[in-house]
């Protein structure tokens, strides 16, 4: 008798944290994929013109722009490259970096 109720603890105990964990990678998931929905893909030329300059300077030479965004809140962030490293730099409506 104990062992058959060892047994139904146990998978019950599992399917618990079966369902917690399904819950939690949902949650995550719905989180990245609104954050996706905050910022559209944009060109380099439609960066503010400080943005470009500071872009184009000595403090990001050697680095490779791959993405650029503009959020809805009319801020920018821009992806860069070098190497194997990478960093992502925002600038606000003006372009100046934040």
């Amino acid at each position: 008798m104990k062992k058959i109720v060892f047994s139904a603890m146990s998978i019950l105990l599992l399917a618990n944290t079966y369902s917690l964990a399904r819950r939690s990678i949902k949650g995550e998931l719905t989180f990245v994929q609104n954050q996706k929905d905050e910022k559209e893909k944009i060109k380099k030329e439609e960066l503010p013109e400080e943005a470009r300059k500071t872009l184009d300077g000595d403090a990001f030479k050697g680095w490779t722009i791959m993405n650029v965004y503009k959020k809805k809140n009319g801020e920018f962030e821009v992806e860069l490259k070098k190497g194997t490293s990478a960093q992502s730099v925002k600038f606000d409506k003006d372009g100046k970096a934040k």
